[in-house]
Formats: structure tokens, C-alpha cells, sequence
């Protein structure tokens, strides 16, 4: 199934560059797609948008990247470009596990397990944790996918004391519901931090993204009922993939 694109033409009397005029063309009506169906929806050719808009195939090509870098698109040589079906939107404010929130979207969820050791951690994670000297914790380096396709980058930091045997465990599925169904560890509060930088060359690999693409990190220490502090997590979330979304109240005058 083809993209149906609106009749709006670029101005050529806008100082607005034509590739930008075409990206919003593009977005708008990416944005009006109705994705109910299971068909693949593709974009017409470079050449057909060269003629639709009348413009060179240099002005597509940059228009269609920054589509591709904000998620909207995919390319796959020698088929074509088509549209991403939705991005996932990411609740800051809500804890719970990343495998349940998925499913809860209608996703499939599934972890593949990076590295796991058990060490000493750096002095900033340890005061964090508020762990004794030489005290250790597991680090558990893993990849998130939601249906098959890589969406985040988590390095967790648990005390071993609170979680012992965790090597034994399977930890390529929720590890929010193992802490809590296998160790009677109620989770209940967290603070974090969300900041935006550049991918590193090995976490584009993993991500199946370009080196340098936007991604979230998201810093978290959770504790449990009792204040303590259970888990601190580093993760790293596809930024042409997901959505912040935040529901804001009005913030009376003083």
C-alpha cells in the first residue's frame, strides 16, 4: 500500500528550504495514516517525489533522512521506503516493568543478556546504594526488543546480598517481576533523571542505529517499601523510536 500524499505543493517564494518544506509535507501526511491494517505502506520512489514536487533527487534524499532520523521512516535497499507503523511512548513518571508496560501497547517484549558479573561498583553507584565498602553487586548488561527490534541499552546494578543466587536466574525476561516474585522485594518508589546525548559506535550496533543518532538516558535508583535502595539502573532508549509523554497540571501561583 502507497503513502497517499495531499496535493500541497512547496512554495518557492518561502525562505524556507525545499527539503524542510517537503519533510513537513511527508510528516503530515505520515501523521494522517491510518495504520489499522497489517499491510507494509511504502513511500513512492525518489524519482516519483522528484516529479511530484519538482525539485532535484539531492533535495528528496535530505528530506527523507531527517524523516528517517525522527523514526517516521525505514529504508531497505532494493525494496524501497516505508513507514514505520508507530513509535512507542515512554511514561517517565510511571515505575513499572518494561516487559509488562510493552504489553500492555500490544508489543512482544524479549531481553537478550549482554554480559552479567559480580563486582564492586564504582564509589558514586556504591554511596547511591548505600552499600558498605568491598560490599558487591551484580551488573546485569542487557538488550530490550520489542517485537524482535532492539529499543534500549539497560545496565543494572543490584546488591547481591538482597538478591543472592540472581546468576542462577533467567534474566532475559522481566527483571521488575523477578525481584519481586522470587526475592518478596515490593518495589515502590523511584528517582530519575532523563538527558539526551549522541550513541556511542558499539551501542549504535546494538541498537540498530547510526552512530551519533539522539538517544534518552535514563538514570533511575529504585527502593523498596522500607526506602532502601534496591536497583540502579542506566538505560538508553532509542530516541527515533520512542516518545516522552507527560501529563502536566496547572501549577498554582504561590
Amino acid at each position: 500500500m502507497d503513502l497517499r500524499l495531499p496535493s500541497s505543493k512547496i512554495d518557492r517564494n518561502l525562505p524556507i528550504p525545499f527539503y524542510y518544506q517537503i519533510f513537513q509535507i511527508l510528516r503530515g501526511a505520515i501523521q494522517e495514516q491510518d495504520f489499522s491494517g497489517r499491510e507494509e505502506v511504502s513511500l513512492p520512489s525518489e524519482n516519483e517525489l522528484c516529479d511530484l514536487f519538482q525539485v532535484n533527487r539531492g533535495t528528496i534524499r535530505h528530506a527523507l533522512e531527517v524523516l528517517e532520523r525522527e523514526g517516521l521512516i525505514y529504508r531497505e535497499k532494493g525494496r524501497g521506503t516505508f513507514l514505520r507503523r508507530r513509535r512507542l511512548e515512554l511514561d517517565p513518571t510511571a515505575l513499572c516493568s518494561t516487559s509488562e508496560d510493552l504489553k500492555r501497547r500490544g508489543w512482544t517484549p524479549s531481553a537478550r543478556l549482554l554480559s552479567l558479573d559480580r563486582i564492586v561498583p564504582p564509589p558514586h553507584i556504591q554511596h547511591l546504594l548505600a552499600l558498605p565498602p568491598e560490599e558487591t553487586v551484580w551488573h546485569i548488561y542487557r538488550l530490550r526488543l520489542a517485537n524482535d527490534e532492539p529499543i534500549s541499552l539497560q545496565w543494572s546494578y543490584i546488591p547481591c546480598q538482597l538478591t543472592p543466587n540472581l546468576s542462577q536466574k533467567d534474566l532475559t525476561s522481566s527483571l521488575f517481576s523477578l525481584i519481586r516474585n522470587d526475592y518478596g522485594i515490593q518495589l515502590e518508589f523511584a528517582d530519575q533523571t532523563i538527558r539526551t546525548r549522541a550513541s556511542t559506535r558499539e551501542e549504535a550496533v546494538l541498537l540498530d542505529i547510526h552512530e551519533g543518532t539522539p538517544v534518552f538516558e535514563i538514570t533511575r535508583l529504585t527502593y523498596d517499601r522500607n526506602d532502601c535502595p534496591v536497583e540502579y539502573l542506566d538505560s538508553l532508549w532509542r530516541g527515533d523510536r520512542y516518545d516522552m509523554r507527560l501529563k502536566l497540571k496547572i501549577c498554582e501561583p504561590q
